[in-house]
Formats: C-alpha cells, sequence, structure tokens
C-alpha cells in the first residue's frame, strides 16, 4: 500500500491538482504521505480487538441504532415498539474493514478556517437543506479506548458550496455577506462514549474539491464563559466526504439544486484520493430518517487520533459578536491570490524529500 500511496502521492504534485481554486496544495499532499508512511502510523482497526472485547463496538452499534430509530420515532416514521437490531456478531466481525484514522493531519485546514467559535449541537442557523444528525466517534489508537475529554470542532459550506465567517475570491460570489455569520461551525465535547453530535448539512460542492466538512479535535482546553475554548493542543485535522451515488441523490434536492459552482466528484478529487489509502475510510455512514432525503440524515464515523500529536492549523478569522475578523499574520488572509499558502510550484525530486522530512 505504501508504494501505491506514493505513486499516487507523485503523480499528484506533477499534475498540479488543487485543494481550492489556485491553492497550494504540495504540502498537504506531502504531508499525508508522510502520515501514510510513518512506522508508528495505527488507525481504529488496529485496536478492532481491544475494542470489541471491551464491548465499545457493541455499545456503539446498540446506541446508534437506537439513536436512529429515536429520530425516525420524532419525526413520525417509526412507532416506538418498532425498531429491528442488526445481529451484533455481524457488526463486531466488520468493524474495522474500513475506518478513519489518523496520526498527522488527514488533510489541509483550508483556507476557511475560523478560530473562536461557539460551543453548540445546532449549527444550522437559518441554513436551508435536509438537516444531519452526526455522530463521531474518537478513539485513542495508542490505548484503544474512547477519548472522553476532548473538543471536536466542525465546519463545512452550505448547500450552495458557501462557507461562513469569511470573504474570499473564490467563496461563493466573492462578497462579504458571509462573514456575518457563523452558521455551520461549532464545537461539542465527547462524551462518556468518546461521541460528539452535531446537528449541520451535507456540505455543497464549489470549485476545485468534492464535497467535505472540516473536522479539528482539541485536547485539554480550557472552557471560557463565552462558550468558547481557549489554549489546549490539536492532535487531528481531517476531511469526511459522503460516498458518490448517495451524495448525487441529495445534490437532485434543494436548494442543492441551485448550486451555479462546477462540481468536483470524490474520484477527481486527490485528498479524497490520499484518505482512502492505507485502509482509512474518511467517507461517513449515512442513513435516511424517513423515506426520502428531505426527511433528513442521520450520519456516523469513528476517528482514530493520537492525543498526544501536535498539529498547527491555521485560522484565517476569528469569530467575535460583530462577524469573522482576520487573524493577523495568517498564511490564509489574502486567499487566494495574495496568501503565504497560495500559488503553485511543481517540486523537483529532492523538494519531496526534504517536505517529508520536515512533515514527520
Amino acid at each position: 500500500m505504501v508504494h501505491v500511496s506514493q505513486a499516487l502521492a507523485a503523480v499528484l504534485l506533477a499534475s498540479g491538482a488543487i485543494a481550492h481554486p489556485s491553492g497550494n496544495t504540495n504540502k498537504e499532499i506531502l504531508r499525508r504521505q508522510a502520515h501514510l508512511d510513518h512506522p508508528e502510523r495505527r488507525n481504529v482497526a488496529s485496536c478492532k480487538r481491544d475494542l470489541v472485547e471491551t464491548g465499545w463496538v457493541r455499545d456503539q452499534h446498540q446506541r446508534r441504532e437506537a439513536r436512529l430509530h429515536e429520530l425516525r420515532v420524532a419525526a413520525g416514521f417509526a412507532k416506538p415498539h418498532e425498531m429491528v437490531r442488526r445481529d451484533v456478531a455481524e457488526v463486531e466481525e466488520e468493524y474495522g474493514i474500513n475506518a478513519a484514522c489518523t496520526l498527522d493531519p488527514e488533510a489541509t485546514e483550508g483556507p476557511y478556517w475560523v478560530t473562536g467559535e461557539l460551543i453548540r449541537q445546532n449549527l444550522l442557523n437559518t441554513e436551508k437543506g435536509p438537516p444531519v444528525h452526526l455522530d463521531i466517534n474518537v478513539v485513542d489508537t495508542t490505548t484503544c479506548k474512547p477519548v472522553t475529554d476532548a473538543y471536536v470542532e466542525m465546519w463545512g459550506t452550505n448547500a450552495t458550496g458557501v462557507y461562513t465567517g469569511v470573504q474570499a475570491r473564490g467563496n461563493g460570489d466573492g462578497s462579504n455577506t458571509a462573514v456575518f455569520t457563523n452558521a455551520l461551525r461549532g464545537l461539542q465535547p465527547t462524551g462518556a462514549n468518546g461521541t460528539a453530535t452535531f446537528i449541520t448539512l451535507i456540505p455543497g460542492h464549489y470549485v476545485g474539491r468534492a464535497n467535505h466538512l472540516h473536522t479539528i479535535i482539541h485536547h485539554g482546553a480550557k472552557l471560557l464563559p463565552n462558550n468558547t475554548i481557549q489554549g489546549g493542543t490539536i492532535s487531528h485535522v481531517g476531511q469526511f466526504y459522503v460516498e458518490q451515488n448517495f451524495l448525487a441523490r441529495v445534490e437532485a434536492v434543494s436548494p442543492y439544486n441551485t448550486n451555479k459552482q462546477a462540481q468536483t466528484k470524490n474520484a477527481n478529487d486527490f485528498l479524497f484520493n490520499m484518505g482512502k489509502q492505507g485502509g482509512d475510510d474518511p467517507v461517513m455512514k449515512i442513513s435516511l430518517i424517513g423515506a426520502k432525503i428531505e426527511d433528513g440524515l442521520y450520519a456516523t464515523i469513528d476517528v482514530g487520533v493520537n492525543p498526544k500529536a501536535k498539529q498547527n492549523p491555521q485560522p484565517v478569522n476569528f469569530w467575535t459578536e460583530k462577524g469573522g475578523i482576520p487573524v493577523p499574520g495568517s498564511p490564509w488572509t489574502g486567499y487566494p491570490d495574495t496568501c503565504k499558502n497560495c500559488g503553485f510550484r511543481p517540486p523537483k525530486e529532492r523538494d519531496v524529500e526534504g517536505e517529508l522530512e520536515d512533515a514527520e
């Protein structure tokens, strides 16, 4: 698998693939490759035996079944006594065949990370689209136990492919209208089972990238009186995706079907392809709550992290009551035209080796 991923990285670097319009993606490709080649790399699958024997897989499966049934009952699509359970032994056997994981970043934080977001479960504000009840389960791959004391940060575009809290050419029509809302951005603490829960949307597509959600895992952060966090460390910077056939069904409903931006499919997205390397699976598992997409969705994904790892993503803005304001010295300021992380220079072979050494 290492040889395959190294070849893919070389092709992507040579082809000048982009993460966002005009964005510099060399470093993201190289950091992901360094993660795949890391001799101490472990993922959720590495913990399968421990997670099964401790009952975590069984408990999570039963909790997910109960949660989906609860959502269906609340929406009027099922009766309280009608829950159908899947055989737990079958679930335990299949667990870990494909699972998300990381030691190093899965992917870049991108040019639209806004720090200082609120701790809240419902991220919708006034954004339209079928609501997604998303459970993110965080596992410590060094101990094979759930991470119960972290904050999970989540953000993504609205149904028409626009990020809130920022202004940039290429972010929708480039106007400042999105700066004054923090919709589809927020944080949640992990509970006793390592789960953080959000209500959000399937992200819309925009030029150059497949539909994806961003996430950051914070450890040791301090809860502030204004319902935000401060300090601590970041172990994981990742992106989640949607299976392409299911995504096509989502894109066919309103307001996704009003999105005029060019769409990039998963198969043509280099970060998605690299995210699938090494036995990882960054694709969310999604179930219908009702009979159709518009009735709402329930999604889950497991993420393996090393809590001692320390990543250093860079925000472009800071959220305040007056909207998103620039972070001084951010390498994303001026994206995609004048920022430090803008542009693309095809690397020579020695550059690739040097970057890989730096990433490790």
